[in-house]
């Protein structure tokens, strides 16, 4: 009986503690509420050496359940939230997320999604050679010979996504700066296939030294590739955009020749036939007695198709001085062609339709209607009607 009666007596204690804890917690912290944080940040932890993680990994939302006094007050970034890349090697990977609070009275109750994507990928090292290329050459009268960089070569270090995106390392010399033998030290800067910009790469050297030596009769030039389009999409298509890959050039030659080179163009391209973002590769068109460092390039050819919209305008009136006047017809019909996501973006009122009555005297006229705002990357098909019968009084 005594050993019972111990075992009842632990049990209204603890009975009594938990009621004490509650009351504590509940007083002196607030009652206990939950809530929702939508943008915890995940990060990766024991990433192997010369490895890194290439792609950027999603926030999670977790839910909780705290005093309200502590967790009103709590952040996104107060949890700690990660994926373990322990023993693991390059690849791809759907691994756990695992979440912490900053403290015990806090508890998740869950979170979503519960597994995150990962790309681990090796850290590799390449040489890269550098080139020259020449800025303000249109305000200099100076020509460069073949500049001296030292050291020709740097190294790249990154992941190989990175490195193979990579397609020329350069320093730019400002021409407009220069007067004689120059010696600059200059930072390197990587172009790449894609056009997007280099993260996580580390330049050894970062930075290069070039001797620029004034030339007296064949120097350097650096000019933009211009694409050459010839003749024009199929009916309903149209040419969104055209970028060349690498978008300059460096070429050599003789200064009376160069000087009067204002860009390098390709050879025609036919986009008659294209009715989609194409990829094509290219010659440049040659110049007699004039180098260049490559013969062809890349030129992105965007075609896309175009959508035909009817707009109701308003016609605005410029009135005539001291007189009344009727309109037949206080609106017009216009039919604009352009790509669909521009057509589509077009704020009410933007398109503005007008006649000018200002120089007429009594009668009855009919007056062109003009269109006095068309936004930028539209084509006027029609307008009905074109004009308009006034009559003045």
């Amino acid at each position: 009986m005594k050993f019972l009666k111990g075992i009842f007596n632990i049990k209204v204690l603890s009975v009594i503690f938990a009621i004490g804890l509650w009351y504590y917690i509940s007083v002196t912290q607030g009652p206990v509420i939950t809530k929702t944080f939508n943008n915890v940040p995940v990060v990766p932890i024991n990433i192997p050496p010369d490895s890194y993680v290439s792609n950027s990994i999603q926030n999670i939302s977790v839910v909780i359940e705290g005093p309200s006094k502590i967790v009103l007050g709590m952040r996104d970034s107060d949890f700690i939230a990660s994926v373990d890349l322990s023993n693991k090697k390059e690849g791809d990977f759907l691994l756990p997320v695992e979440v912490k609070t900053p403290t015990s009275v806090v508890k998740v109750k869950s979170f979503s999604p519960e597994k995150l994507r990962v790309v681990l990928e090796s850290i590799s090292t390449k040489k890269f050679p550098v080139v020259c290329e020449f800025a303000n050459t249109t305000q200099s009268e100076r020509y460069p010979s073949i500049p001296i960089i030292s050291p020709p070569l740097i190294l790249i270090s990154g992941p190989m996504s990175s490195l193979s995106n990579i397609k020329r390392v350069f320093v730019t010399v400002d021409l407009s700066k220069i007067s004689g033998t120059t010696t600059l030290t200059l930072p390197v800067q990587a172009e790449t296939s894609d056009g997007s910009t280099l993260k996580n790469v580390y330049f050894n050297p970062s930075t290069v030294v070039v001797t620029v030596n004034p030339a007296t009769e064949t120097g350097l030039l650096t000019l933009p590739i211009v694409p050459n389009i010839s003749n024009t999409p199929p009916s309903n298509f149209g040419i969104r955009s055209a970028t060349v890959s690498p978008s300059v050039i460096t070429i050599s030659g003789p200064i009376s020749i160069i000087s009067t080179i204002k860009s390098i163009t390709t050879e025609p391209i036919d986009v008659s036939s294209i009715f989609k973002k194409t990829e094509v590769t290219t010659k440049l068109a040659k110049i007699s007695g004039v180098t260049f460092p490559f013969d062809s390039c890349k030129v992105t050819v965007d075609i896309q198709p175009l959508v035909s919209r009817v707009f109701t305008i308003p016609v605005d009136v410029i009135p005539p001085q001291t007189k009344q006047y009727t309109l037949t017809q206080t609106n017009v019909n216009i039919t604009v062609l352009g790509f669909k996501d521009v057509i589509d973006a077009i704020p009410e009122g933007t398109i503005k339709c007008s006649v000018d009555l200002s120089t007429f005297d009594t009668g009855t006229y009919t007056i062109p209607v003009s269109i006095t705002s068309l936004p930028q990357g539209i084509i006027l098909q029609s307008m009905v009607p074109s004009s308009i019968e006034v009559k003045i009084y």
